[in-house]
C-alpha cells in the first residue's frame, strides 16, 4: 500500500478532492496557510493500493483547474507518494477488523 498526499493551493483543492471521491477513493482533507504569500494550502491523503497509484495521480492531474502563469497553462501542486507498512481503522466499520 502507498500513502499519497497531496498539497494544493486551497482554491484548486475541492474539485480535486470531489474528482477522487467520486472515483471511489477516500480522502482525508487538512487546511493550512503559511509560506511567504500566506495562501492557504489544502492538504489531502489517501491509502492507495499500489497498483492504483498512477490512476490516483492521472485523476488528480486531470481535475486540477489550469491557471495563467506566464501566458502557459500550468497546474501547481505536490504529490508524494510514500510506502504504508499497515493501516489501522479504529472503531467499528463494517468490512474492515479494527486491530
Amino acid at each position: 500500500m502507498k500513502f499519497v498526499l497531496v498539497v494544493l493551493e486551497d482554491s484548486d483543492g475541492q474539485e480535486v478532492v470531489q474528482a477522487l471521491v467520486n472515483a471511489g477513493y477516500p480522502v482525508t482533507r487538512l487546511t493550512s496557510g503559511g509560506g511567504l504569500l500566506r495562501r492557504g494550502r489544502l492538504i489531502f491523503f489517501s491509502g492507495v493500493e499500489d497498483d492504483q497509484v498512477d490512476r490516483v495521480i492521472a485523476i488528480i492531474r486531470e481535475a486540477m483547474p489550469r491557471k495563467k502563469d506566464e501566458e502557459a497553462a500550468v497546474r501547481h501542486g505536490m504529490i508524494f507518494v510514500l510506502p504504508m507498512e499497515d493501516f489501522i481503522r479504529l472503531g467499528g466499520q463494517a468490512g474492515l477488523k479494527p486491530r
